[in-house]
Parts: C-alpha cells; structure tokens; sequence
C-alpha cells in the first residue's frame, strides 16, 4: 500500500497470525480467508508512528515498512 507516509506490506509467508497488529489497527491490518494478515488500503490508516510500532511489535516480523522504495529500519 502507498500513501503519503510509509508504504506497508505484510509478508505473507512470514505472518503467524498472531492478530496484534488487526488489535492495534482494526480496519487497516485485517485478516484474509486463511487468517493471514494484511492491509486494506480502504481501511482508516494509522499514522506513521503508531505503523512503526506496530511493525515493530509484530511477533514474526511480518511487516514491512519502507518510504520512496527504501526499507525503513525497525
């Protein structure tokens, strides 16, 4: 997903499941059908700090984060 702050993926190979980041931004982070996360770009986006720690909390580190195509480091 684009946007004017940092650019967020979820890898889905590395996602667990674990659920904190769908708890800490619900509508943003939801899960797909096989209960792996992942962004939806319609959702309410949080702002760049709370995506930081949340990818930065994220059990499997599953989240990626990166601004004009540059890897942000958590």
């Amino acid at each position: 997903m684009t946007g004017v702050g940092y650019e967020v993926t979820v890898d889905q190979d590395e996602c667990v499941s674990a659920g904190k980041c769908v708890a800490s931004a619900p509508g943003f982070f939801v899960f797909d059908d096989d209960e792996i996360a992942t962004v939806d770009p319609a959702g309410p986006r949080p702002d760049d700090d709370a995506l930081l720690r949340i990818a930065r909390t994220c059990p499997s580190g599953a989240i990626r984060l990166t601004r004009d195509g540059t890897p942000v480091e958590l």
